[in-house]
Formats: C-alpha cells, sequence, structure tokens
C-alpha cells in the first residue's frame, strides 16, 4: 500500500486555524496516510489527533517545531523534531520556558499596539489550551476579528512585520543548538526547517554538527532547481531530506495540506536514524 507523507502542520495548539481533529479530518480527504502535527514549542494537540486519526487508520507522528535565533547571524532559524517521546518531562520543561519567552513577546506587541488605540490583552487568547503558544498569528486573528483589518496577511503587513510599528524581535528564546539538543534528549531527530534561500550551507553543516540530521527539502516556496541542489547536498553530507506543506488551516496563508510531494520512505529513513542515533527499537 503507497503511503501519502506530509511532515509539517500545525493546529490551533500553536498558529493554525483548526482543532487537531479538524486537521484529521481534512487529512483524510486529501489521503494523507502519514502526518506528523508539529506545533510551535507545544505538543498538546498530539493526543487528540492520534484519537481522532484511529476512525481513518492515519499514522500521527509526534513532532514539534522550535523557533530559534542565532546570535552570530540573527537569522530566525527553525527547528523540526520528529518521532520525539513528548512524555520525556525534561523535554516538556524546555518547551514550557520556550512558550513563556512567546508570551513575553506576544505581550510586547500587544502594548504597542494599545499605543496605536488597538485594546487587546493577553487574556484574549486563553482558550483552554495550557500547551499553546501565543504567536504573531494569534493576534492577527484577533486583528481580523476585531475589525482592524480583513486578513491575517494584512495585520502583518499593517502592524506586525519586521518594520511595522508593532514589531517586536524573538529575542532571550532558545539556539539552534538549544532546540536540537533538546529534540535529541526527547530521543527525537532535528531537522531544519523550510531553509530556503536564506539559511546558507555553512550554517547547515555546522548545525550538523551540533546533531542536526536533516534538511526540509520539500516545501512548497522551494523552487524545483532549490529543491534539486538541497538533495543533493543532503546526499553529499548524510543528511536526510524531508519535506511538508507547513499546513496552518484555512485563512492562514499556508493552506496546501497534502500537496506537496514528500517520498514515502521518508518515514523509514527517519525511523532508521532515530534508531541509529538513539539505539532504541
Amino acid at each position: 500500500m503507497s503511503r501519502k507523507v506530509d511532515l509539517h502542520t500545525h493546529s490551533t495548539y500553536s498558529d493554525g486555524t483548526l482543532e487537531p481533529e479538524d486537521l484529521i479530518q481534512n487529512a483524510q480527504k486529501q489521503k494523507i496516510t502519514h502526518l506528523a502535527l508539529s506545533d510551535h514549542d507545544s505538543t498538546g494537540g498530539l493526543a487528540a489527533a492520534r484519537n481522532r486519526a484511529k476512525e481513518f487508520d492515519i499514522t500521527i507522528i509526534p513532532a514539534v517545531e522550535i523557533n530559534t535565533r542565532d546570535n552570530e547571524t540573527s537569522a530566525a532559524v527553525h527547528i523540526l523534531g520528529y518521532f520525539l517521546e513528548e512524555t520525556d518531562i525534561n523535554f516538556q520543561k524546555v518547551l514550557t520556558q520556550h512558550r513563556e519567552i512567546r508570551a513575553q513577546r506576544a505581550q510586547m506587541i500587544i502594548a504597542r499596539l494599545h499605543t496605536m488605540g488597538i485594546k487587546l490583552y493577553l487574556s484574549d487568547f486563553d482558550n483552554g489550551k495550557n500547551e499553546g503558544a501565543v504567536g504573531r498569528p494569534h493576534i492577527a486573528d484577533k486583528l481580523k476579528e476585531m475589525g482592524v483589518v480583513f486578513s491575517r496577511q494584512e495585520a502583518f503587513d499593517k502592524y506586525l512585520s519586521q518594520g511595522r510599528p508593532a514589531f517586536v524581535a524573538y529575542e532571550n528564546g532558545p539556539t539552534p543548538k538549544d532546540a536540537i539538543d533538546a529534540i535529541l534528549s526527547a530521543k527525537g531527530i532535528p531537522v531544519i526547517a523550510h531553509p530556503g534561500y536564506y539559511v546558507s550551507k555553512e550554517t547547515i553543516l555546522s548545525l550538523a554538527e551540533m546533531g542536526l540530521q536533516g534538511v526540509e527539502v520539500y516545501y512548497p516556496s522551494h523552487s524545483k532547481d532549490l529543491v534539486k541542489t538541497l538533495l543533493g547536498f543532503t546526499a553529499e553530507h548524510k543528511l536526510l531530506a524531508t519535506g511538508g506543506s507547513d499546513y496552518h488551516g484555512p485563512g492562514s496563508g499556508h493552506e496546501r495540506l497534502g500537496e506537496i510531494a514528500v517520498p514515502e520512505e521518508t518515514i523509514d529513513l527517519l525511523l532508521e536514524r532515530k534508531y541509529a542515533i538513539h539505539n532504541v527499537n
């Protein structure tokens, strides 16, 4: 039986617009058989996703996406973690710390919006998900709900993107090494997300020395030429080539669930690498 794979999706436990159960419903419509729920700094949606996935014989891959910033270059680097043991207590403590930093940044953004006469509060985002991470997309959606803007993208363009009046840099957060170490500690496989053209090969090789195991090669904004280049690079340096849609749900601007062709053998290669580096069965 052939497998259809999407290794990069988000739910309402981070900045997605769908509950985990609804995400799985959409995955079933797209005939996806293996799906990684990779919410930012949270694994809180995995249980609900697994429960719904049983109805459709979909395999849920425990995953996470950790936003980091390289202290030397100030570049934003996102690290995905696959097949991790999400119940690891120390790993969950790390994710909690990351979410607290996100909340602090969100509060600073809200304070800037207040100076412009836009009144919203961090408590407005309390949806009962203690493991959810408040970020700019949540604030953008709230601005849309309030009628300040017409879309999430307009909120970023007008207020939240770098150079806009409510932008606050993501500082004091984890470094790429911090994220790699955390994922490895939970017996996961760390992979750099959507490197595009902004992450150099030198940076990726430096991260590989820290324990990075793969590169997200197949991605919506990656051109065919870039995919070809990255495939050659990963093969040369014995890194895994993964991929996914980075689906965030309707109205998010990232709505291509299952449309990125990820080789089905990627699942086996990820598991083989997990067994090899963590000595587990």
